[in-house]
């Protein structure tokens, strides 16, 4: 079993070429025991949506090659159904398996899937691909009166990096003097204004030593958002004793994340994240629109096609419920629809051109994310797939 932030570019593309003569079949299941305490119900829908496939393969069964097919799905009911056992780990798990040679490959996931059988020429990559852009790493600082806690949110997991102690300063000789030096009906003695500013040194001191830390492992850790929690009295400062480049990243969180247990904490924090990825996702869309006038985007599949073939694209975003054809040159250059490839090169018909889109991206190490309903709303006319360009 293979855990979903272990997997790295190169394994992902290595998934994105997978091909079987007999077909792959991919399999998500939410174990997630918040949706379902004992999985029950989720194994009655993973077994009615097997079982689905499996019939409607059996009634195409007019050949050899499609009786084959059949019969090794009937043989691996087992080991799908394996997925929903309670002792088994993670709640997202993923399975791709490749009917001629019987290959399996297993990931798990801190994070949910939603419930999916698909059998088809390859792998079905493209919730796998929507998870891991969610799961970027991000910086967690919970901070109150005596410490900071630094950790790093990771797929579902969080990780402690380091603790930093808020210093304790013994008072000096502190010399009482008379009365006044304040508003009026407000008194301080010479005492109070020492113990003042001392409390306001110690402060500054303190999230100065904070904000050195943290933007040192948000270069390090590659992190693109860091949740600030630490209650009315400590979210807003320490913030603003942030450097300008890490203080946009932030997600400011008033709670007071201290005493919960390791899970609440997981869960309160992936929550948060959750919330902000569907916003950096509107605000992906509508950059990718501003963008376009000024030659910065690619908008259809025609100049993303020819935006990747050329290694521009930096981020690349598609909706995963289009299905784009298209055809594949011999130099694995990739087209949209009918165009040709200049010079009259020899092409192929791909009919699962999303997945060789994907593999480009990956090759020139653009970003990809795949975007649900982009095609219906804000690429309605780009028929849901543009890209952010390089040059």
């Amino acid at each position: 079993m293979i855990r979903i932030e272990q997997l790295d570019d190169a394994g992902v593309r290595d998934l994105a070429q997978r091909t079987d003569e007999l077909g792959v079949l991919s399999v998500y299941v939410n174990a997630d025991p918040s949706h379902d305490a004992t999985l029950k119900g989720t194994a009655v829908d993973l077994r009615s949506r097997f079982r689905e496939l499996h019939r409607r393969m059996s009634q195409n069964a007019d050949s050899d090659h499609a009786r084959e097919i059949a019969a090794r799905l009937e043989g691996l009911w087992p080991q799908i159904e394996s997925l929903v056992s309670p002792a088994a780990s993670g709640r997202g798990r993923i399975a791709f398996v490749t009917l001629g040679s019987g290959d399996i490959v297993r990931l798990e996931s801190a994070m949910p899937v939603a419930n999916r059988v698909v059998f088809d020429d390859g792998p079905f990559i493209h919730p796998l691909l929507e998870l891991l852009d969610e799961s970027r790493p991000g910086g967690v600082v919970i901070v109150s009166a005596d410490d900071a806690r630094l950790l790093e949110w990771r797929a579902g997991l969080v990780q402690a990096l380091c603790r930093i102690e808020r210093d304790y300063v013994e008072a000096p000789h502190e010399r009482a003097g008379q009365i006044g030096g304040g508003p009026a009906g407000q008194f301080h003695t010479p005492m109070r204004e020492q113990r003042e500013s001392r409390e306001r040194h110690r402060t500054q001191r303190f999230l100065g030593q904070v904000s050195k830390v943290v933007a040192q492992l948000a270069g390090e850790q590659g992190w693109e958002r860091i949740l600030v929690s630490g209650g009315e009295r400590w979210t807003d400062p320490t913030i603003a004793s942030f450097p300008q480049t890490v203080r946009g990243k932030v997600i400011a969180d008033d709670r007071i994340l201290n005493g919960l247990s390791d899970a609440e904490l997981a869960t309160a924090i992936t929550e948060q994240f959750h919330r902000h990825h569907k916003a950096r996702e509107e605000q992906l869309l509508a950059q990718m629109r501003d963008a376009a006038g000024s030659g910065l985007a690619a908008l259809g599949l025609s100049e993303v096609a020819a935006a990747l073939n050329a290694g521009r694209v930096a981020h690349l975003v598609y909706d995963p419920q289009v299905r784009y054809t298209g055809t594949v040159g011999a130099d694995g250059a990739v087209y949209g629809g009918d165009e040709t490839a200049p010079g009259a090169q020899k092409l192929q018909s791909e009919p699962r051109l999303t997945e060789r889109l994907v593999e480009r991206a990956l090759n020139t190490a653009a970003r990809i994310t795949p975007i649900e309903g982009a095609a219906s709303r804000d690429l309605k006319d780009a028929a849901g797939i543009a890209a952010l360009l390089r040059w």
